[in-house]
């Protein structure tokens, strides 16, 4: 008998300043998927998010793979999206049962009936339990009211099971690794990483009323052994080839027996992993003693939640911390080498400008290498809402990022707190340039520079700043002009170009749109600006029928540079295949190949190229030059597909 098949898929939405440091694994849907699989069910994972999909490749995912159950995660932001991935689904068969799970629809499942009448069940609290016993139950015709953690509705009526308790150990749990598609993963701050995700430890004991965690797992707290953690990394490091591993913990080290002897075996194994990771101020200071063993153990990013620099502030979102151990625990991690990251929550209600100013003084004084300005977002599970509830200004759960301004405080306005943001991290980051100039740990030194120009290249910059890729019209802010001609200047080595074109980004699209259609509007010279919204400008081609080393020169725009140089054609087979090569500052190799018919093409798109050297090759280094050709391709085929099916 066929196994019945779940699909999970994340959702297509992006924030910004998340994915500007890497490519994150659905950790979650690992999880969910790998519970799914021992349950006795075929499981796969589409990650949307990561492969920077819409809703075509979606439906084209589902389609392909006949799913009997199509689940997705979500979290306040992404609510809009995740209903629209589920009535998707429905559309394309409505007996596919869909299931919801994630920290807001546990918390908000009678919102989530009221918004849509495809989702069939949510999925409340930690799943891999909940997910094998709903799937086996339905599978068995059985009753949903058996089975814990969940809600759906029955008759009109929004049913929630009674609640089901934690797992008490959450060792050796069935994953599923082998569902990911491993070259999506990568740490964009260091070339050529594997980039994974561990949970080592579930849940937190505190009460911040503004975060959703400790109120998901009822301010409880389990730890994995150290065994376990150990196991799964050297298991991801031997099989994948995973070399930089994010732990996903909210707080992976209140018990300090435990987590040191993650570190001792992590010493032990030496498996050369780097690993990103949160934790306390305060376990920072207690761990004083030890943290020589933290940068041995491979840690070399460490998130500290300060959140506030007033003391009154912090009180008020009972944040159990003070002022002067944020700044201990800070200096702590500075003086052992480990990159040090945190933010300041900014939008409360009593917010002013004078307050603003004054935050943005202290994170100054406090000097982690990297600080964020998070506009506050009210979860509506959260304990803080109903004090924030009367200054809740936007409703669109999309906005609910952190990054766009949701509450309105009494002496000032949103734009207001928009610009705040914005002001903070131009005043923090063009300071903070020339102490990374200065820094004497090379691989500090080029982690924080790398970071830098990602950080300056990403949209959540060009959205908040100004766009690096100005064009003719527009205008770069001044701070930013002036740290990106300090960055033109940094004084690093020129990076002469490889010219074997060694680098490659592969990426494909399905139009439905003749197969001769397409192959005309891509390869017609007049039709390149227009798909290729960097290429400026293309002339002096020389033949008004192109093929096989046909010549032409070009002029391109990146990060504000427009570059000039030569191009030739290299292969033109007609409604088969099409390749440019450009050559100058930027040598780079495209080539689109078309397999089809008269009703729908699969067009793949191809990028070869190398570093350049000279004044872009400082700017842009080899992980920014690949973020902006992966968005370059992406953007291409989007365009492409647009303009073919519209004249379809």
């Amino acid at each position: 008998m066929k196994k019945k098949k779940i699909l999970f898929i994340t959702v297509p939405f992006h924030a910004g300043v998340v994915e500007v440091a890497g490519s994150w694994i659905p950790l979650y849907l690992v999880y969910v998927a790998g519970a799914a699989r021992a349950a006795g069910f075929d499981a796969e994972i589409y990650d949307a998010m990561t492969k920077k999909v819409g809703y075509n490749e979606i439906r084209q995912k589902i389609e392909e793979s006949k799913p009997d159950y199509v689940g997705v995660s979500s979290f306040t932001c992404t609510v809009p999206d995740a209903i629209k991935v589920l009535e998707l689904a429905k559309s394309i068969n409505p007996a596919i049962i869909t299931i919801m799970g994630g920290v807001h629809p546990s918390f908000m499942y009678e919102e989530m009936f009221s918004l849509t009448e495809s989702l069939d069940y949510v999925v409340r609290g930690e799943g891999e339990i909940t997910v094998a016993e709903l799937l086996k139950t339905l599978a068995a015709d059985g009753s949903p009211a058996k089975v814990q953690g969940i809600a759906y509705k029955e008759e009109g009526r929004v049913i929630a099971t009674e609640p089901r308790p934690f797992m008490k150990n959450f060792d050796a749990q069935p994953m599923g690794w082998d569902l990911l598609d491993w070259e999506d993963y990568t740490y964009f701050i260091l070339p050529g990483s594997r980039l994974a995700a561990v949970c080592t430890s579930r849940g937190c004991e505190q009460e911040c009323t503004f975060c959703s965690q400790q109120k998901y797992w009822n301010r409880t707290w389990r730890g994995r052994s150290p065994e376990d953690v150990v196991r799964e990394m050297e298991h991801l490091n031997k099989t994948y080839g995973v070399d930089v591993i994010l732990f996903t913990d909210d707080y992976p080290s209140p018990d300090r027996v435990r987590w040191e002897g993650i570190l001792d075996l992590l010493i032990e194994k030496d498996l050369g992993i780097k690993i990103l990771m949160e934790t306390r101020a305060k376990d920072i200071i207690r761990d004083a003693d030890i943290l020589h063993k933290y940068k041995k153990a491979g840690i070399i990013h460490i998130y500290v939640g300060t959140e506030a620099t007033g003391q009154e502030c912090l009180d008020y979102i009972k944040k159990d911390l003070s002022i002067e151990e944020s700044k201990d625990a800070l200096r702590l991690l500075r003086e052992v080498g480990i990159v040090t990251e945190t933010s300041m929550i900014l939008g409360l209600p009593d917010e002013t400008k004078e307050n603003i100013t004054e935050t943005l003084r202290l994170i100054i004084e406090y000097n982690p290498d990297f600080g964020h300005f998070l506009a506050i977002a009210p979860w509506p599970y959260s304990d803080i809402y109903n004090e924030l509830k009367e200054y809740i200004a936007v409703k669109d759960y999309r906005k609910y990022n952190l990054i766009d301004p949701i509450i309105k405080p009494k002496a000032m306005t949103l734009e207001e707190i928009d610009h705040a943001i914005i002001h903070c991290y131009k005043t923090f980051y063009t300071k903070k340039f020339n102490e990374m100039m200065d820094e004497k740990d090379e691989f500090k030194k080029n982690y924080l520079i790398t970071s830098m120009k990602l950080m300056m290249t990403t949209s959540f910059i060009k959205k908040k700043m100004g766009s690096l890729t100005y064009g003719e019209h527009e205008q770069m802010p001044p701070e930013m002009k002036g740290l990106m001609h300090k960055l033109m200047g940094a004084g690093h080595p020129e990076i002469k170009p490889d010219r074997k074109l060694k680098s490659s980004i592969i990426r494909k699209i399905n139009i439905q749109a003749p197969v001769s259609r397409v192959f005309e509007y891509v390869t017609n010279p007049d039709n390149w600006t227009h798909y290729v919204t960097s290429l400026v400008d293309v002339r002096n081609i020389s033949s008004t029928t192109l093929s096989a080393g046909t010549q032409y020169e070009w002029t391109y725009r990146m990060l504000g540079i427009n570059l000039d140089g030569t191009g030739s054609i290299i292969e033109f087979e007609k409604d088969i295949k099409f390749s440019m090569e450009m050559k100058g500052a930027f040598p780079i190799r495209e080539t689109f190949t078309f397999q089809g018919d008269e009703e729908s093409t699969l067009l793949t798109f191809e990028i070869r190229y190398n570093v350049p050297g000279k004044v872009l090759g400082v700017v842009a280094d080899k992980l920014v030059i690949e973020k902006l050709n992966v968005t370059e391709a992406v953007a291409v085929l989007n365009k492409v597909k647009d303009i073919c099916e519209a004249e379809a």
